[in-house]
């Protein structure tokens, strides 16, 4: 996991691997893109954008993916995001489905909340459980969807 301030994400190090994927980011903040799915390289790379209400934690499991990085970014509103290390066994609220790339499963004991103010994003990777949209009000942000190249 990894979480930082888009503005200021140019160039770093640390995210070596993610230049194209905070490119786009970037593309999508200045240019107001439209809510839906934008196609930015196949199934390689893509965007939703999405408005939704701030849901409860006890209203939402935790999800994992495996063929995809998911980078989170806030576009309006105040999210809250789960986030723990994935540790099997998992307490699975939805068995892994290959076609949508994601398992649900209960929040880890462990889980640290991680609150995110618009501007900022944040990176899962497929051997962690995350759990967004959590808090109150309307929230707008982009998940982008990167594809692990093996």
């Amino acid at each position: 996991m990894m979480l930082g301030w888009l503005a200021d994400a140019s160039g770093r190090p640390e995210y070596a691997g993610l230049e194209e994927s905070l490119a786009a980011l970037r593309s999508l903040a200045a240019d107001d893109w439209p809510e839906g799915k934008t196609v930015i390289d196949g199934d390689r790379l893509y965007a939703t954008i999405m408005k939704a209400a701030g849901r409860l934690p006890d209203e939402l499991p935790a999800e994992a993916h495996e063929r995809y990085i998911d980078v989170h970014l806030l576009l309006e509103g105040e999210e809250t995001i789960g986030w723990s290390p994935r540790r099997e066994p998992l307490s699975l609220v939805k068995p892994y489905d290959e076609e949508a790339d994601y398992l649900l499963a209960a929040p880890a004991p462990d889980e640290v909340m991680l609150k995110l103010s618009p501007g900022m994003f944040a990176v899962f990777y497929p051997w962690e459980l995350h759990r967004p949209g959590l808090g109150g009000g309307v929230l707008k942000k982009a998940v982008l969807k990167q594809r692990i190249d093996t």
